[in-house]
């Protein structure tokens, strides 16, 4: 075995410890390299973590929110359509019977698509396994409602009145709860996927200085022109940092448009499920034959809700829907069903039912045909909106997770290359 002289020893170690120009070039050298890897890493990993999270909120996020808004109003609109065909006397429009199967039906398919994305663990679960054991209970009263209602026995009331009530404590609560959760989930993806690389740009600027000062002192010492791999390698690290800022500007913007139409959706189906329920209450009172008193406050206590400073058309009006044609819909329902009141209240039952169930100008069916029409077609336009938005997103972070850190690598290598030719220069 050959031992190496302790001369040769002191002469390598100094290659990269000692005092003169080539030790101190491989010093530099290692550290910008190095610094130029770590950057690289950063940026692998919050690239991938933001296209992770921005895939999250146009894929699973965006979808099971969506799911839970349309389960949401289903139910609601189910139950609306279930005592609108009550009040008939045996006598249900197939429109309404159609209307009320297909929201069971709808209600059924996407619970059942939630629940192939909702894991166990998952805090949509609870309210999912509340909805998808209590559907077909409630169904089925409404189901034996409609029996005894077709037979004439005033019996059906009671179970009518019992689906009504399961819905409003039971099922509609869950609907609400599935749909706050991935609501919850889906801004915190928006944070996420918004939020500022800091690492990546304080490395990434903390590397431009050093190799800029390097650069410059250089210069100054040995009047010599710029060394093109160094040079090549700052290029390729502004070139990286450039590609972050516009991502990030970019997604950020397209992410800001999103949440606005988020909550605009979320807000214009609490909307709807008012609307829905203040329809029900208006119903269940010419079922009951009561004169109104009761039921009749809860359809102005949804109306009331529908229209506050802080409901849901004041939170759709702040994040950019035209709530005008909605309002005022409202206003012409408002003004319909007093005239429904006031038939019954006058023992014109069979004018305040026709009221309820017909389509003609200035009745109540009517008019709450016209109001739903309009919070759903804001809701449309507001889903629109925000898949337009998660697009723009997803487009924004397009090669993000490997772009930047390319060039980062490059970077590494163009100073590894730079330095070590100029360390050549003093052979």
């Amino acid at each position: 075995m050959t031992t190496q002289s302790p001369v040769l020893r002191r002469s390598r170690a100094a290659q990269w410890t000692g005092p003169r120009t080539p030790a101190r070039l491989r010093r530099i050298g290692v550290v910008l390299t190095l610094a130029s890897l770590v950057t690289a890493v950063l940026s692998l990993v919050g690239g991938t973590t933001r296209t992770s999270a921005v895939t999250d909120v146009g894929n699973r996020d965006t979808s099971l929110t969506q799911v839970a808004g349309e389960v949401y109003q289903a139910l609601a609109d189910a139950d609306a359509m279930a005592t609108s065909g009550y009040v008939s006397a045996g006598q249900e429009p197939a429109a309404v019977r159609t209307r009320y199967d297909a929201d069971v039906t709808r209600a059924g398919q996407r619970l059942a698509q939630a629940s192939r994305q909702v894991g166990p663990d998952d805090p949509a679960a609870k309210p999912l396994d509340t909805m998808i054991t209590g559907l077909p209970a409630y169904a089925g009263l409404i189901e034996t409602a409609r029996t005894y209602n077709r037979q004439g026995l005033p019996l059906g009331q009671s179970y009518l009145a019992q689906a009504s009530t399961q819905m409003r404590t039971q099922l509609l609560p869950a609907a609400e709860e599935l749909r706050r959760a991935e609501v919850t989930e889906l801004n915190a993806d928006y944070r996420q996927a918004s939020a500022l690389p800091v690492a990546v740009v304080l490395f990434g600027l903390a590397l431009l200085i050093a190799a800029l000062d390097f650069s410059r002192k250089e210069f100054r010492r040995t009047r010599r022109r710029l060394n093109l791999g160094v040079v090549a390698a700052c290029v390729a690290v502004v070139a990286g940092l450039l590609w972050w800022v516009v991502a990030t500007a970019s997604t950020d913007s397209a992410l800001a448009e999103a949440n606005k139409a988020s909550d605009a959706a979320t807000a214009l189906d609490e909307a709807r499920t008012f609307v829905l329920q203040a329809r029900s209450n208006e119903n269940l009172v010419l079922v009951a034959r009561s004169g109104g008193s009761a039921s009749d406050q809860g359809f102005t206590d949804q109306l009331d809700r529908l229209r506050a400073d802080d409901g849901p058309l004041a939170k759709a009006a702040a994040n950019g829907v035209d709530v005008s044609t909605i309002r005022t819909a409202a206003r012409a329902w408002t003004a319909a069903h007093k005239n429904l009141r006031t038939a019954d209240d006058a023992g014109r039952y069979a004018d305040a039912v026709q009221a309820a169930v017909g389509t003609g100008k200035g009745s109540s069916g009517a008019a709450f045909t016209a109001l739903d029409k309009a919070v759903s077609d804001a809701g449309g336009t507001a889903r629109a909106r925000l898949a337009a938005a998660t697009d723009d997103a997803s487009g924004a972070t397009t090669l993000l997770a490997f772009g930047p850190t390319v060039l980062f690598a490059l970077a590494a290598a163009g100073f590894a290359i730079g330095v070590a030719r100029r360390v050549e220069e003093y052979r």
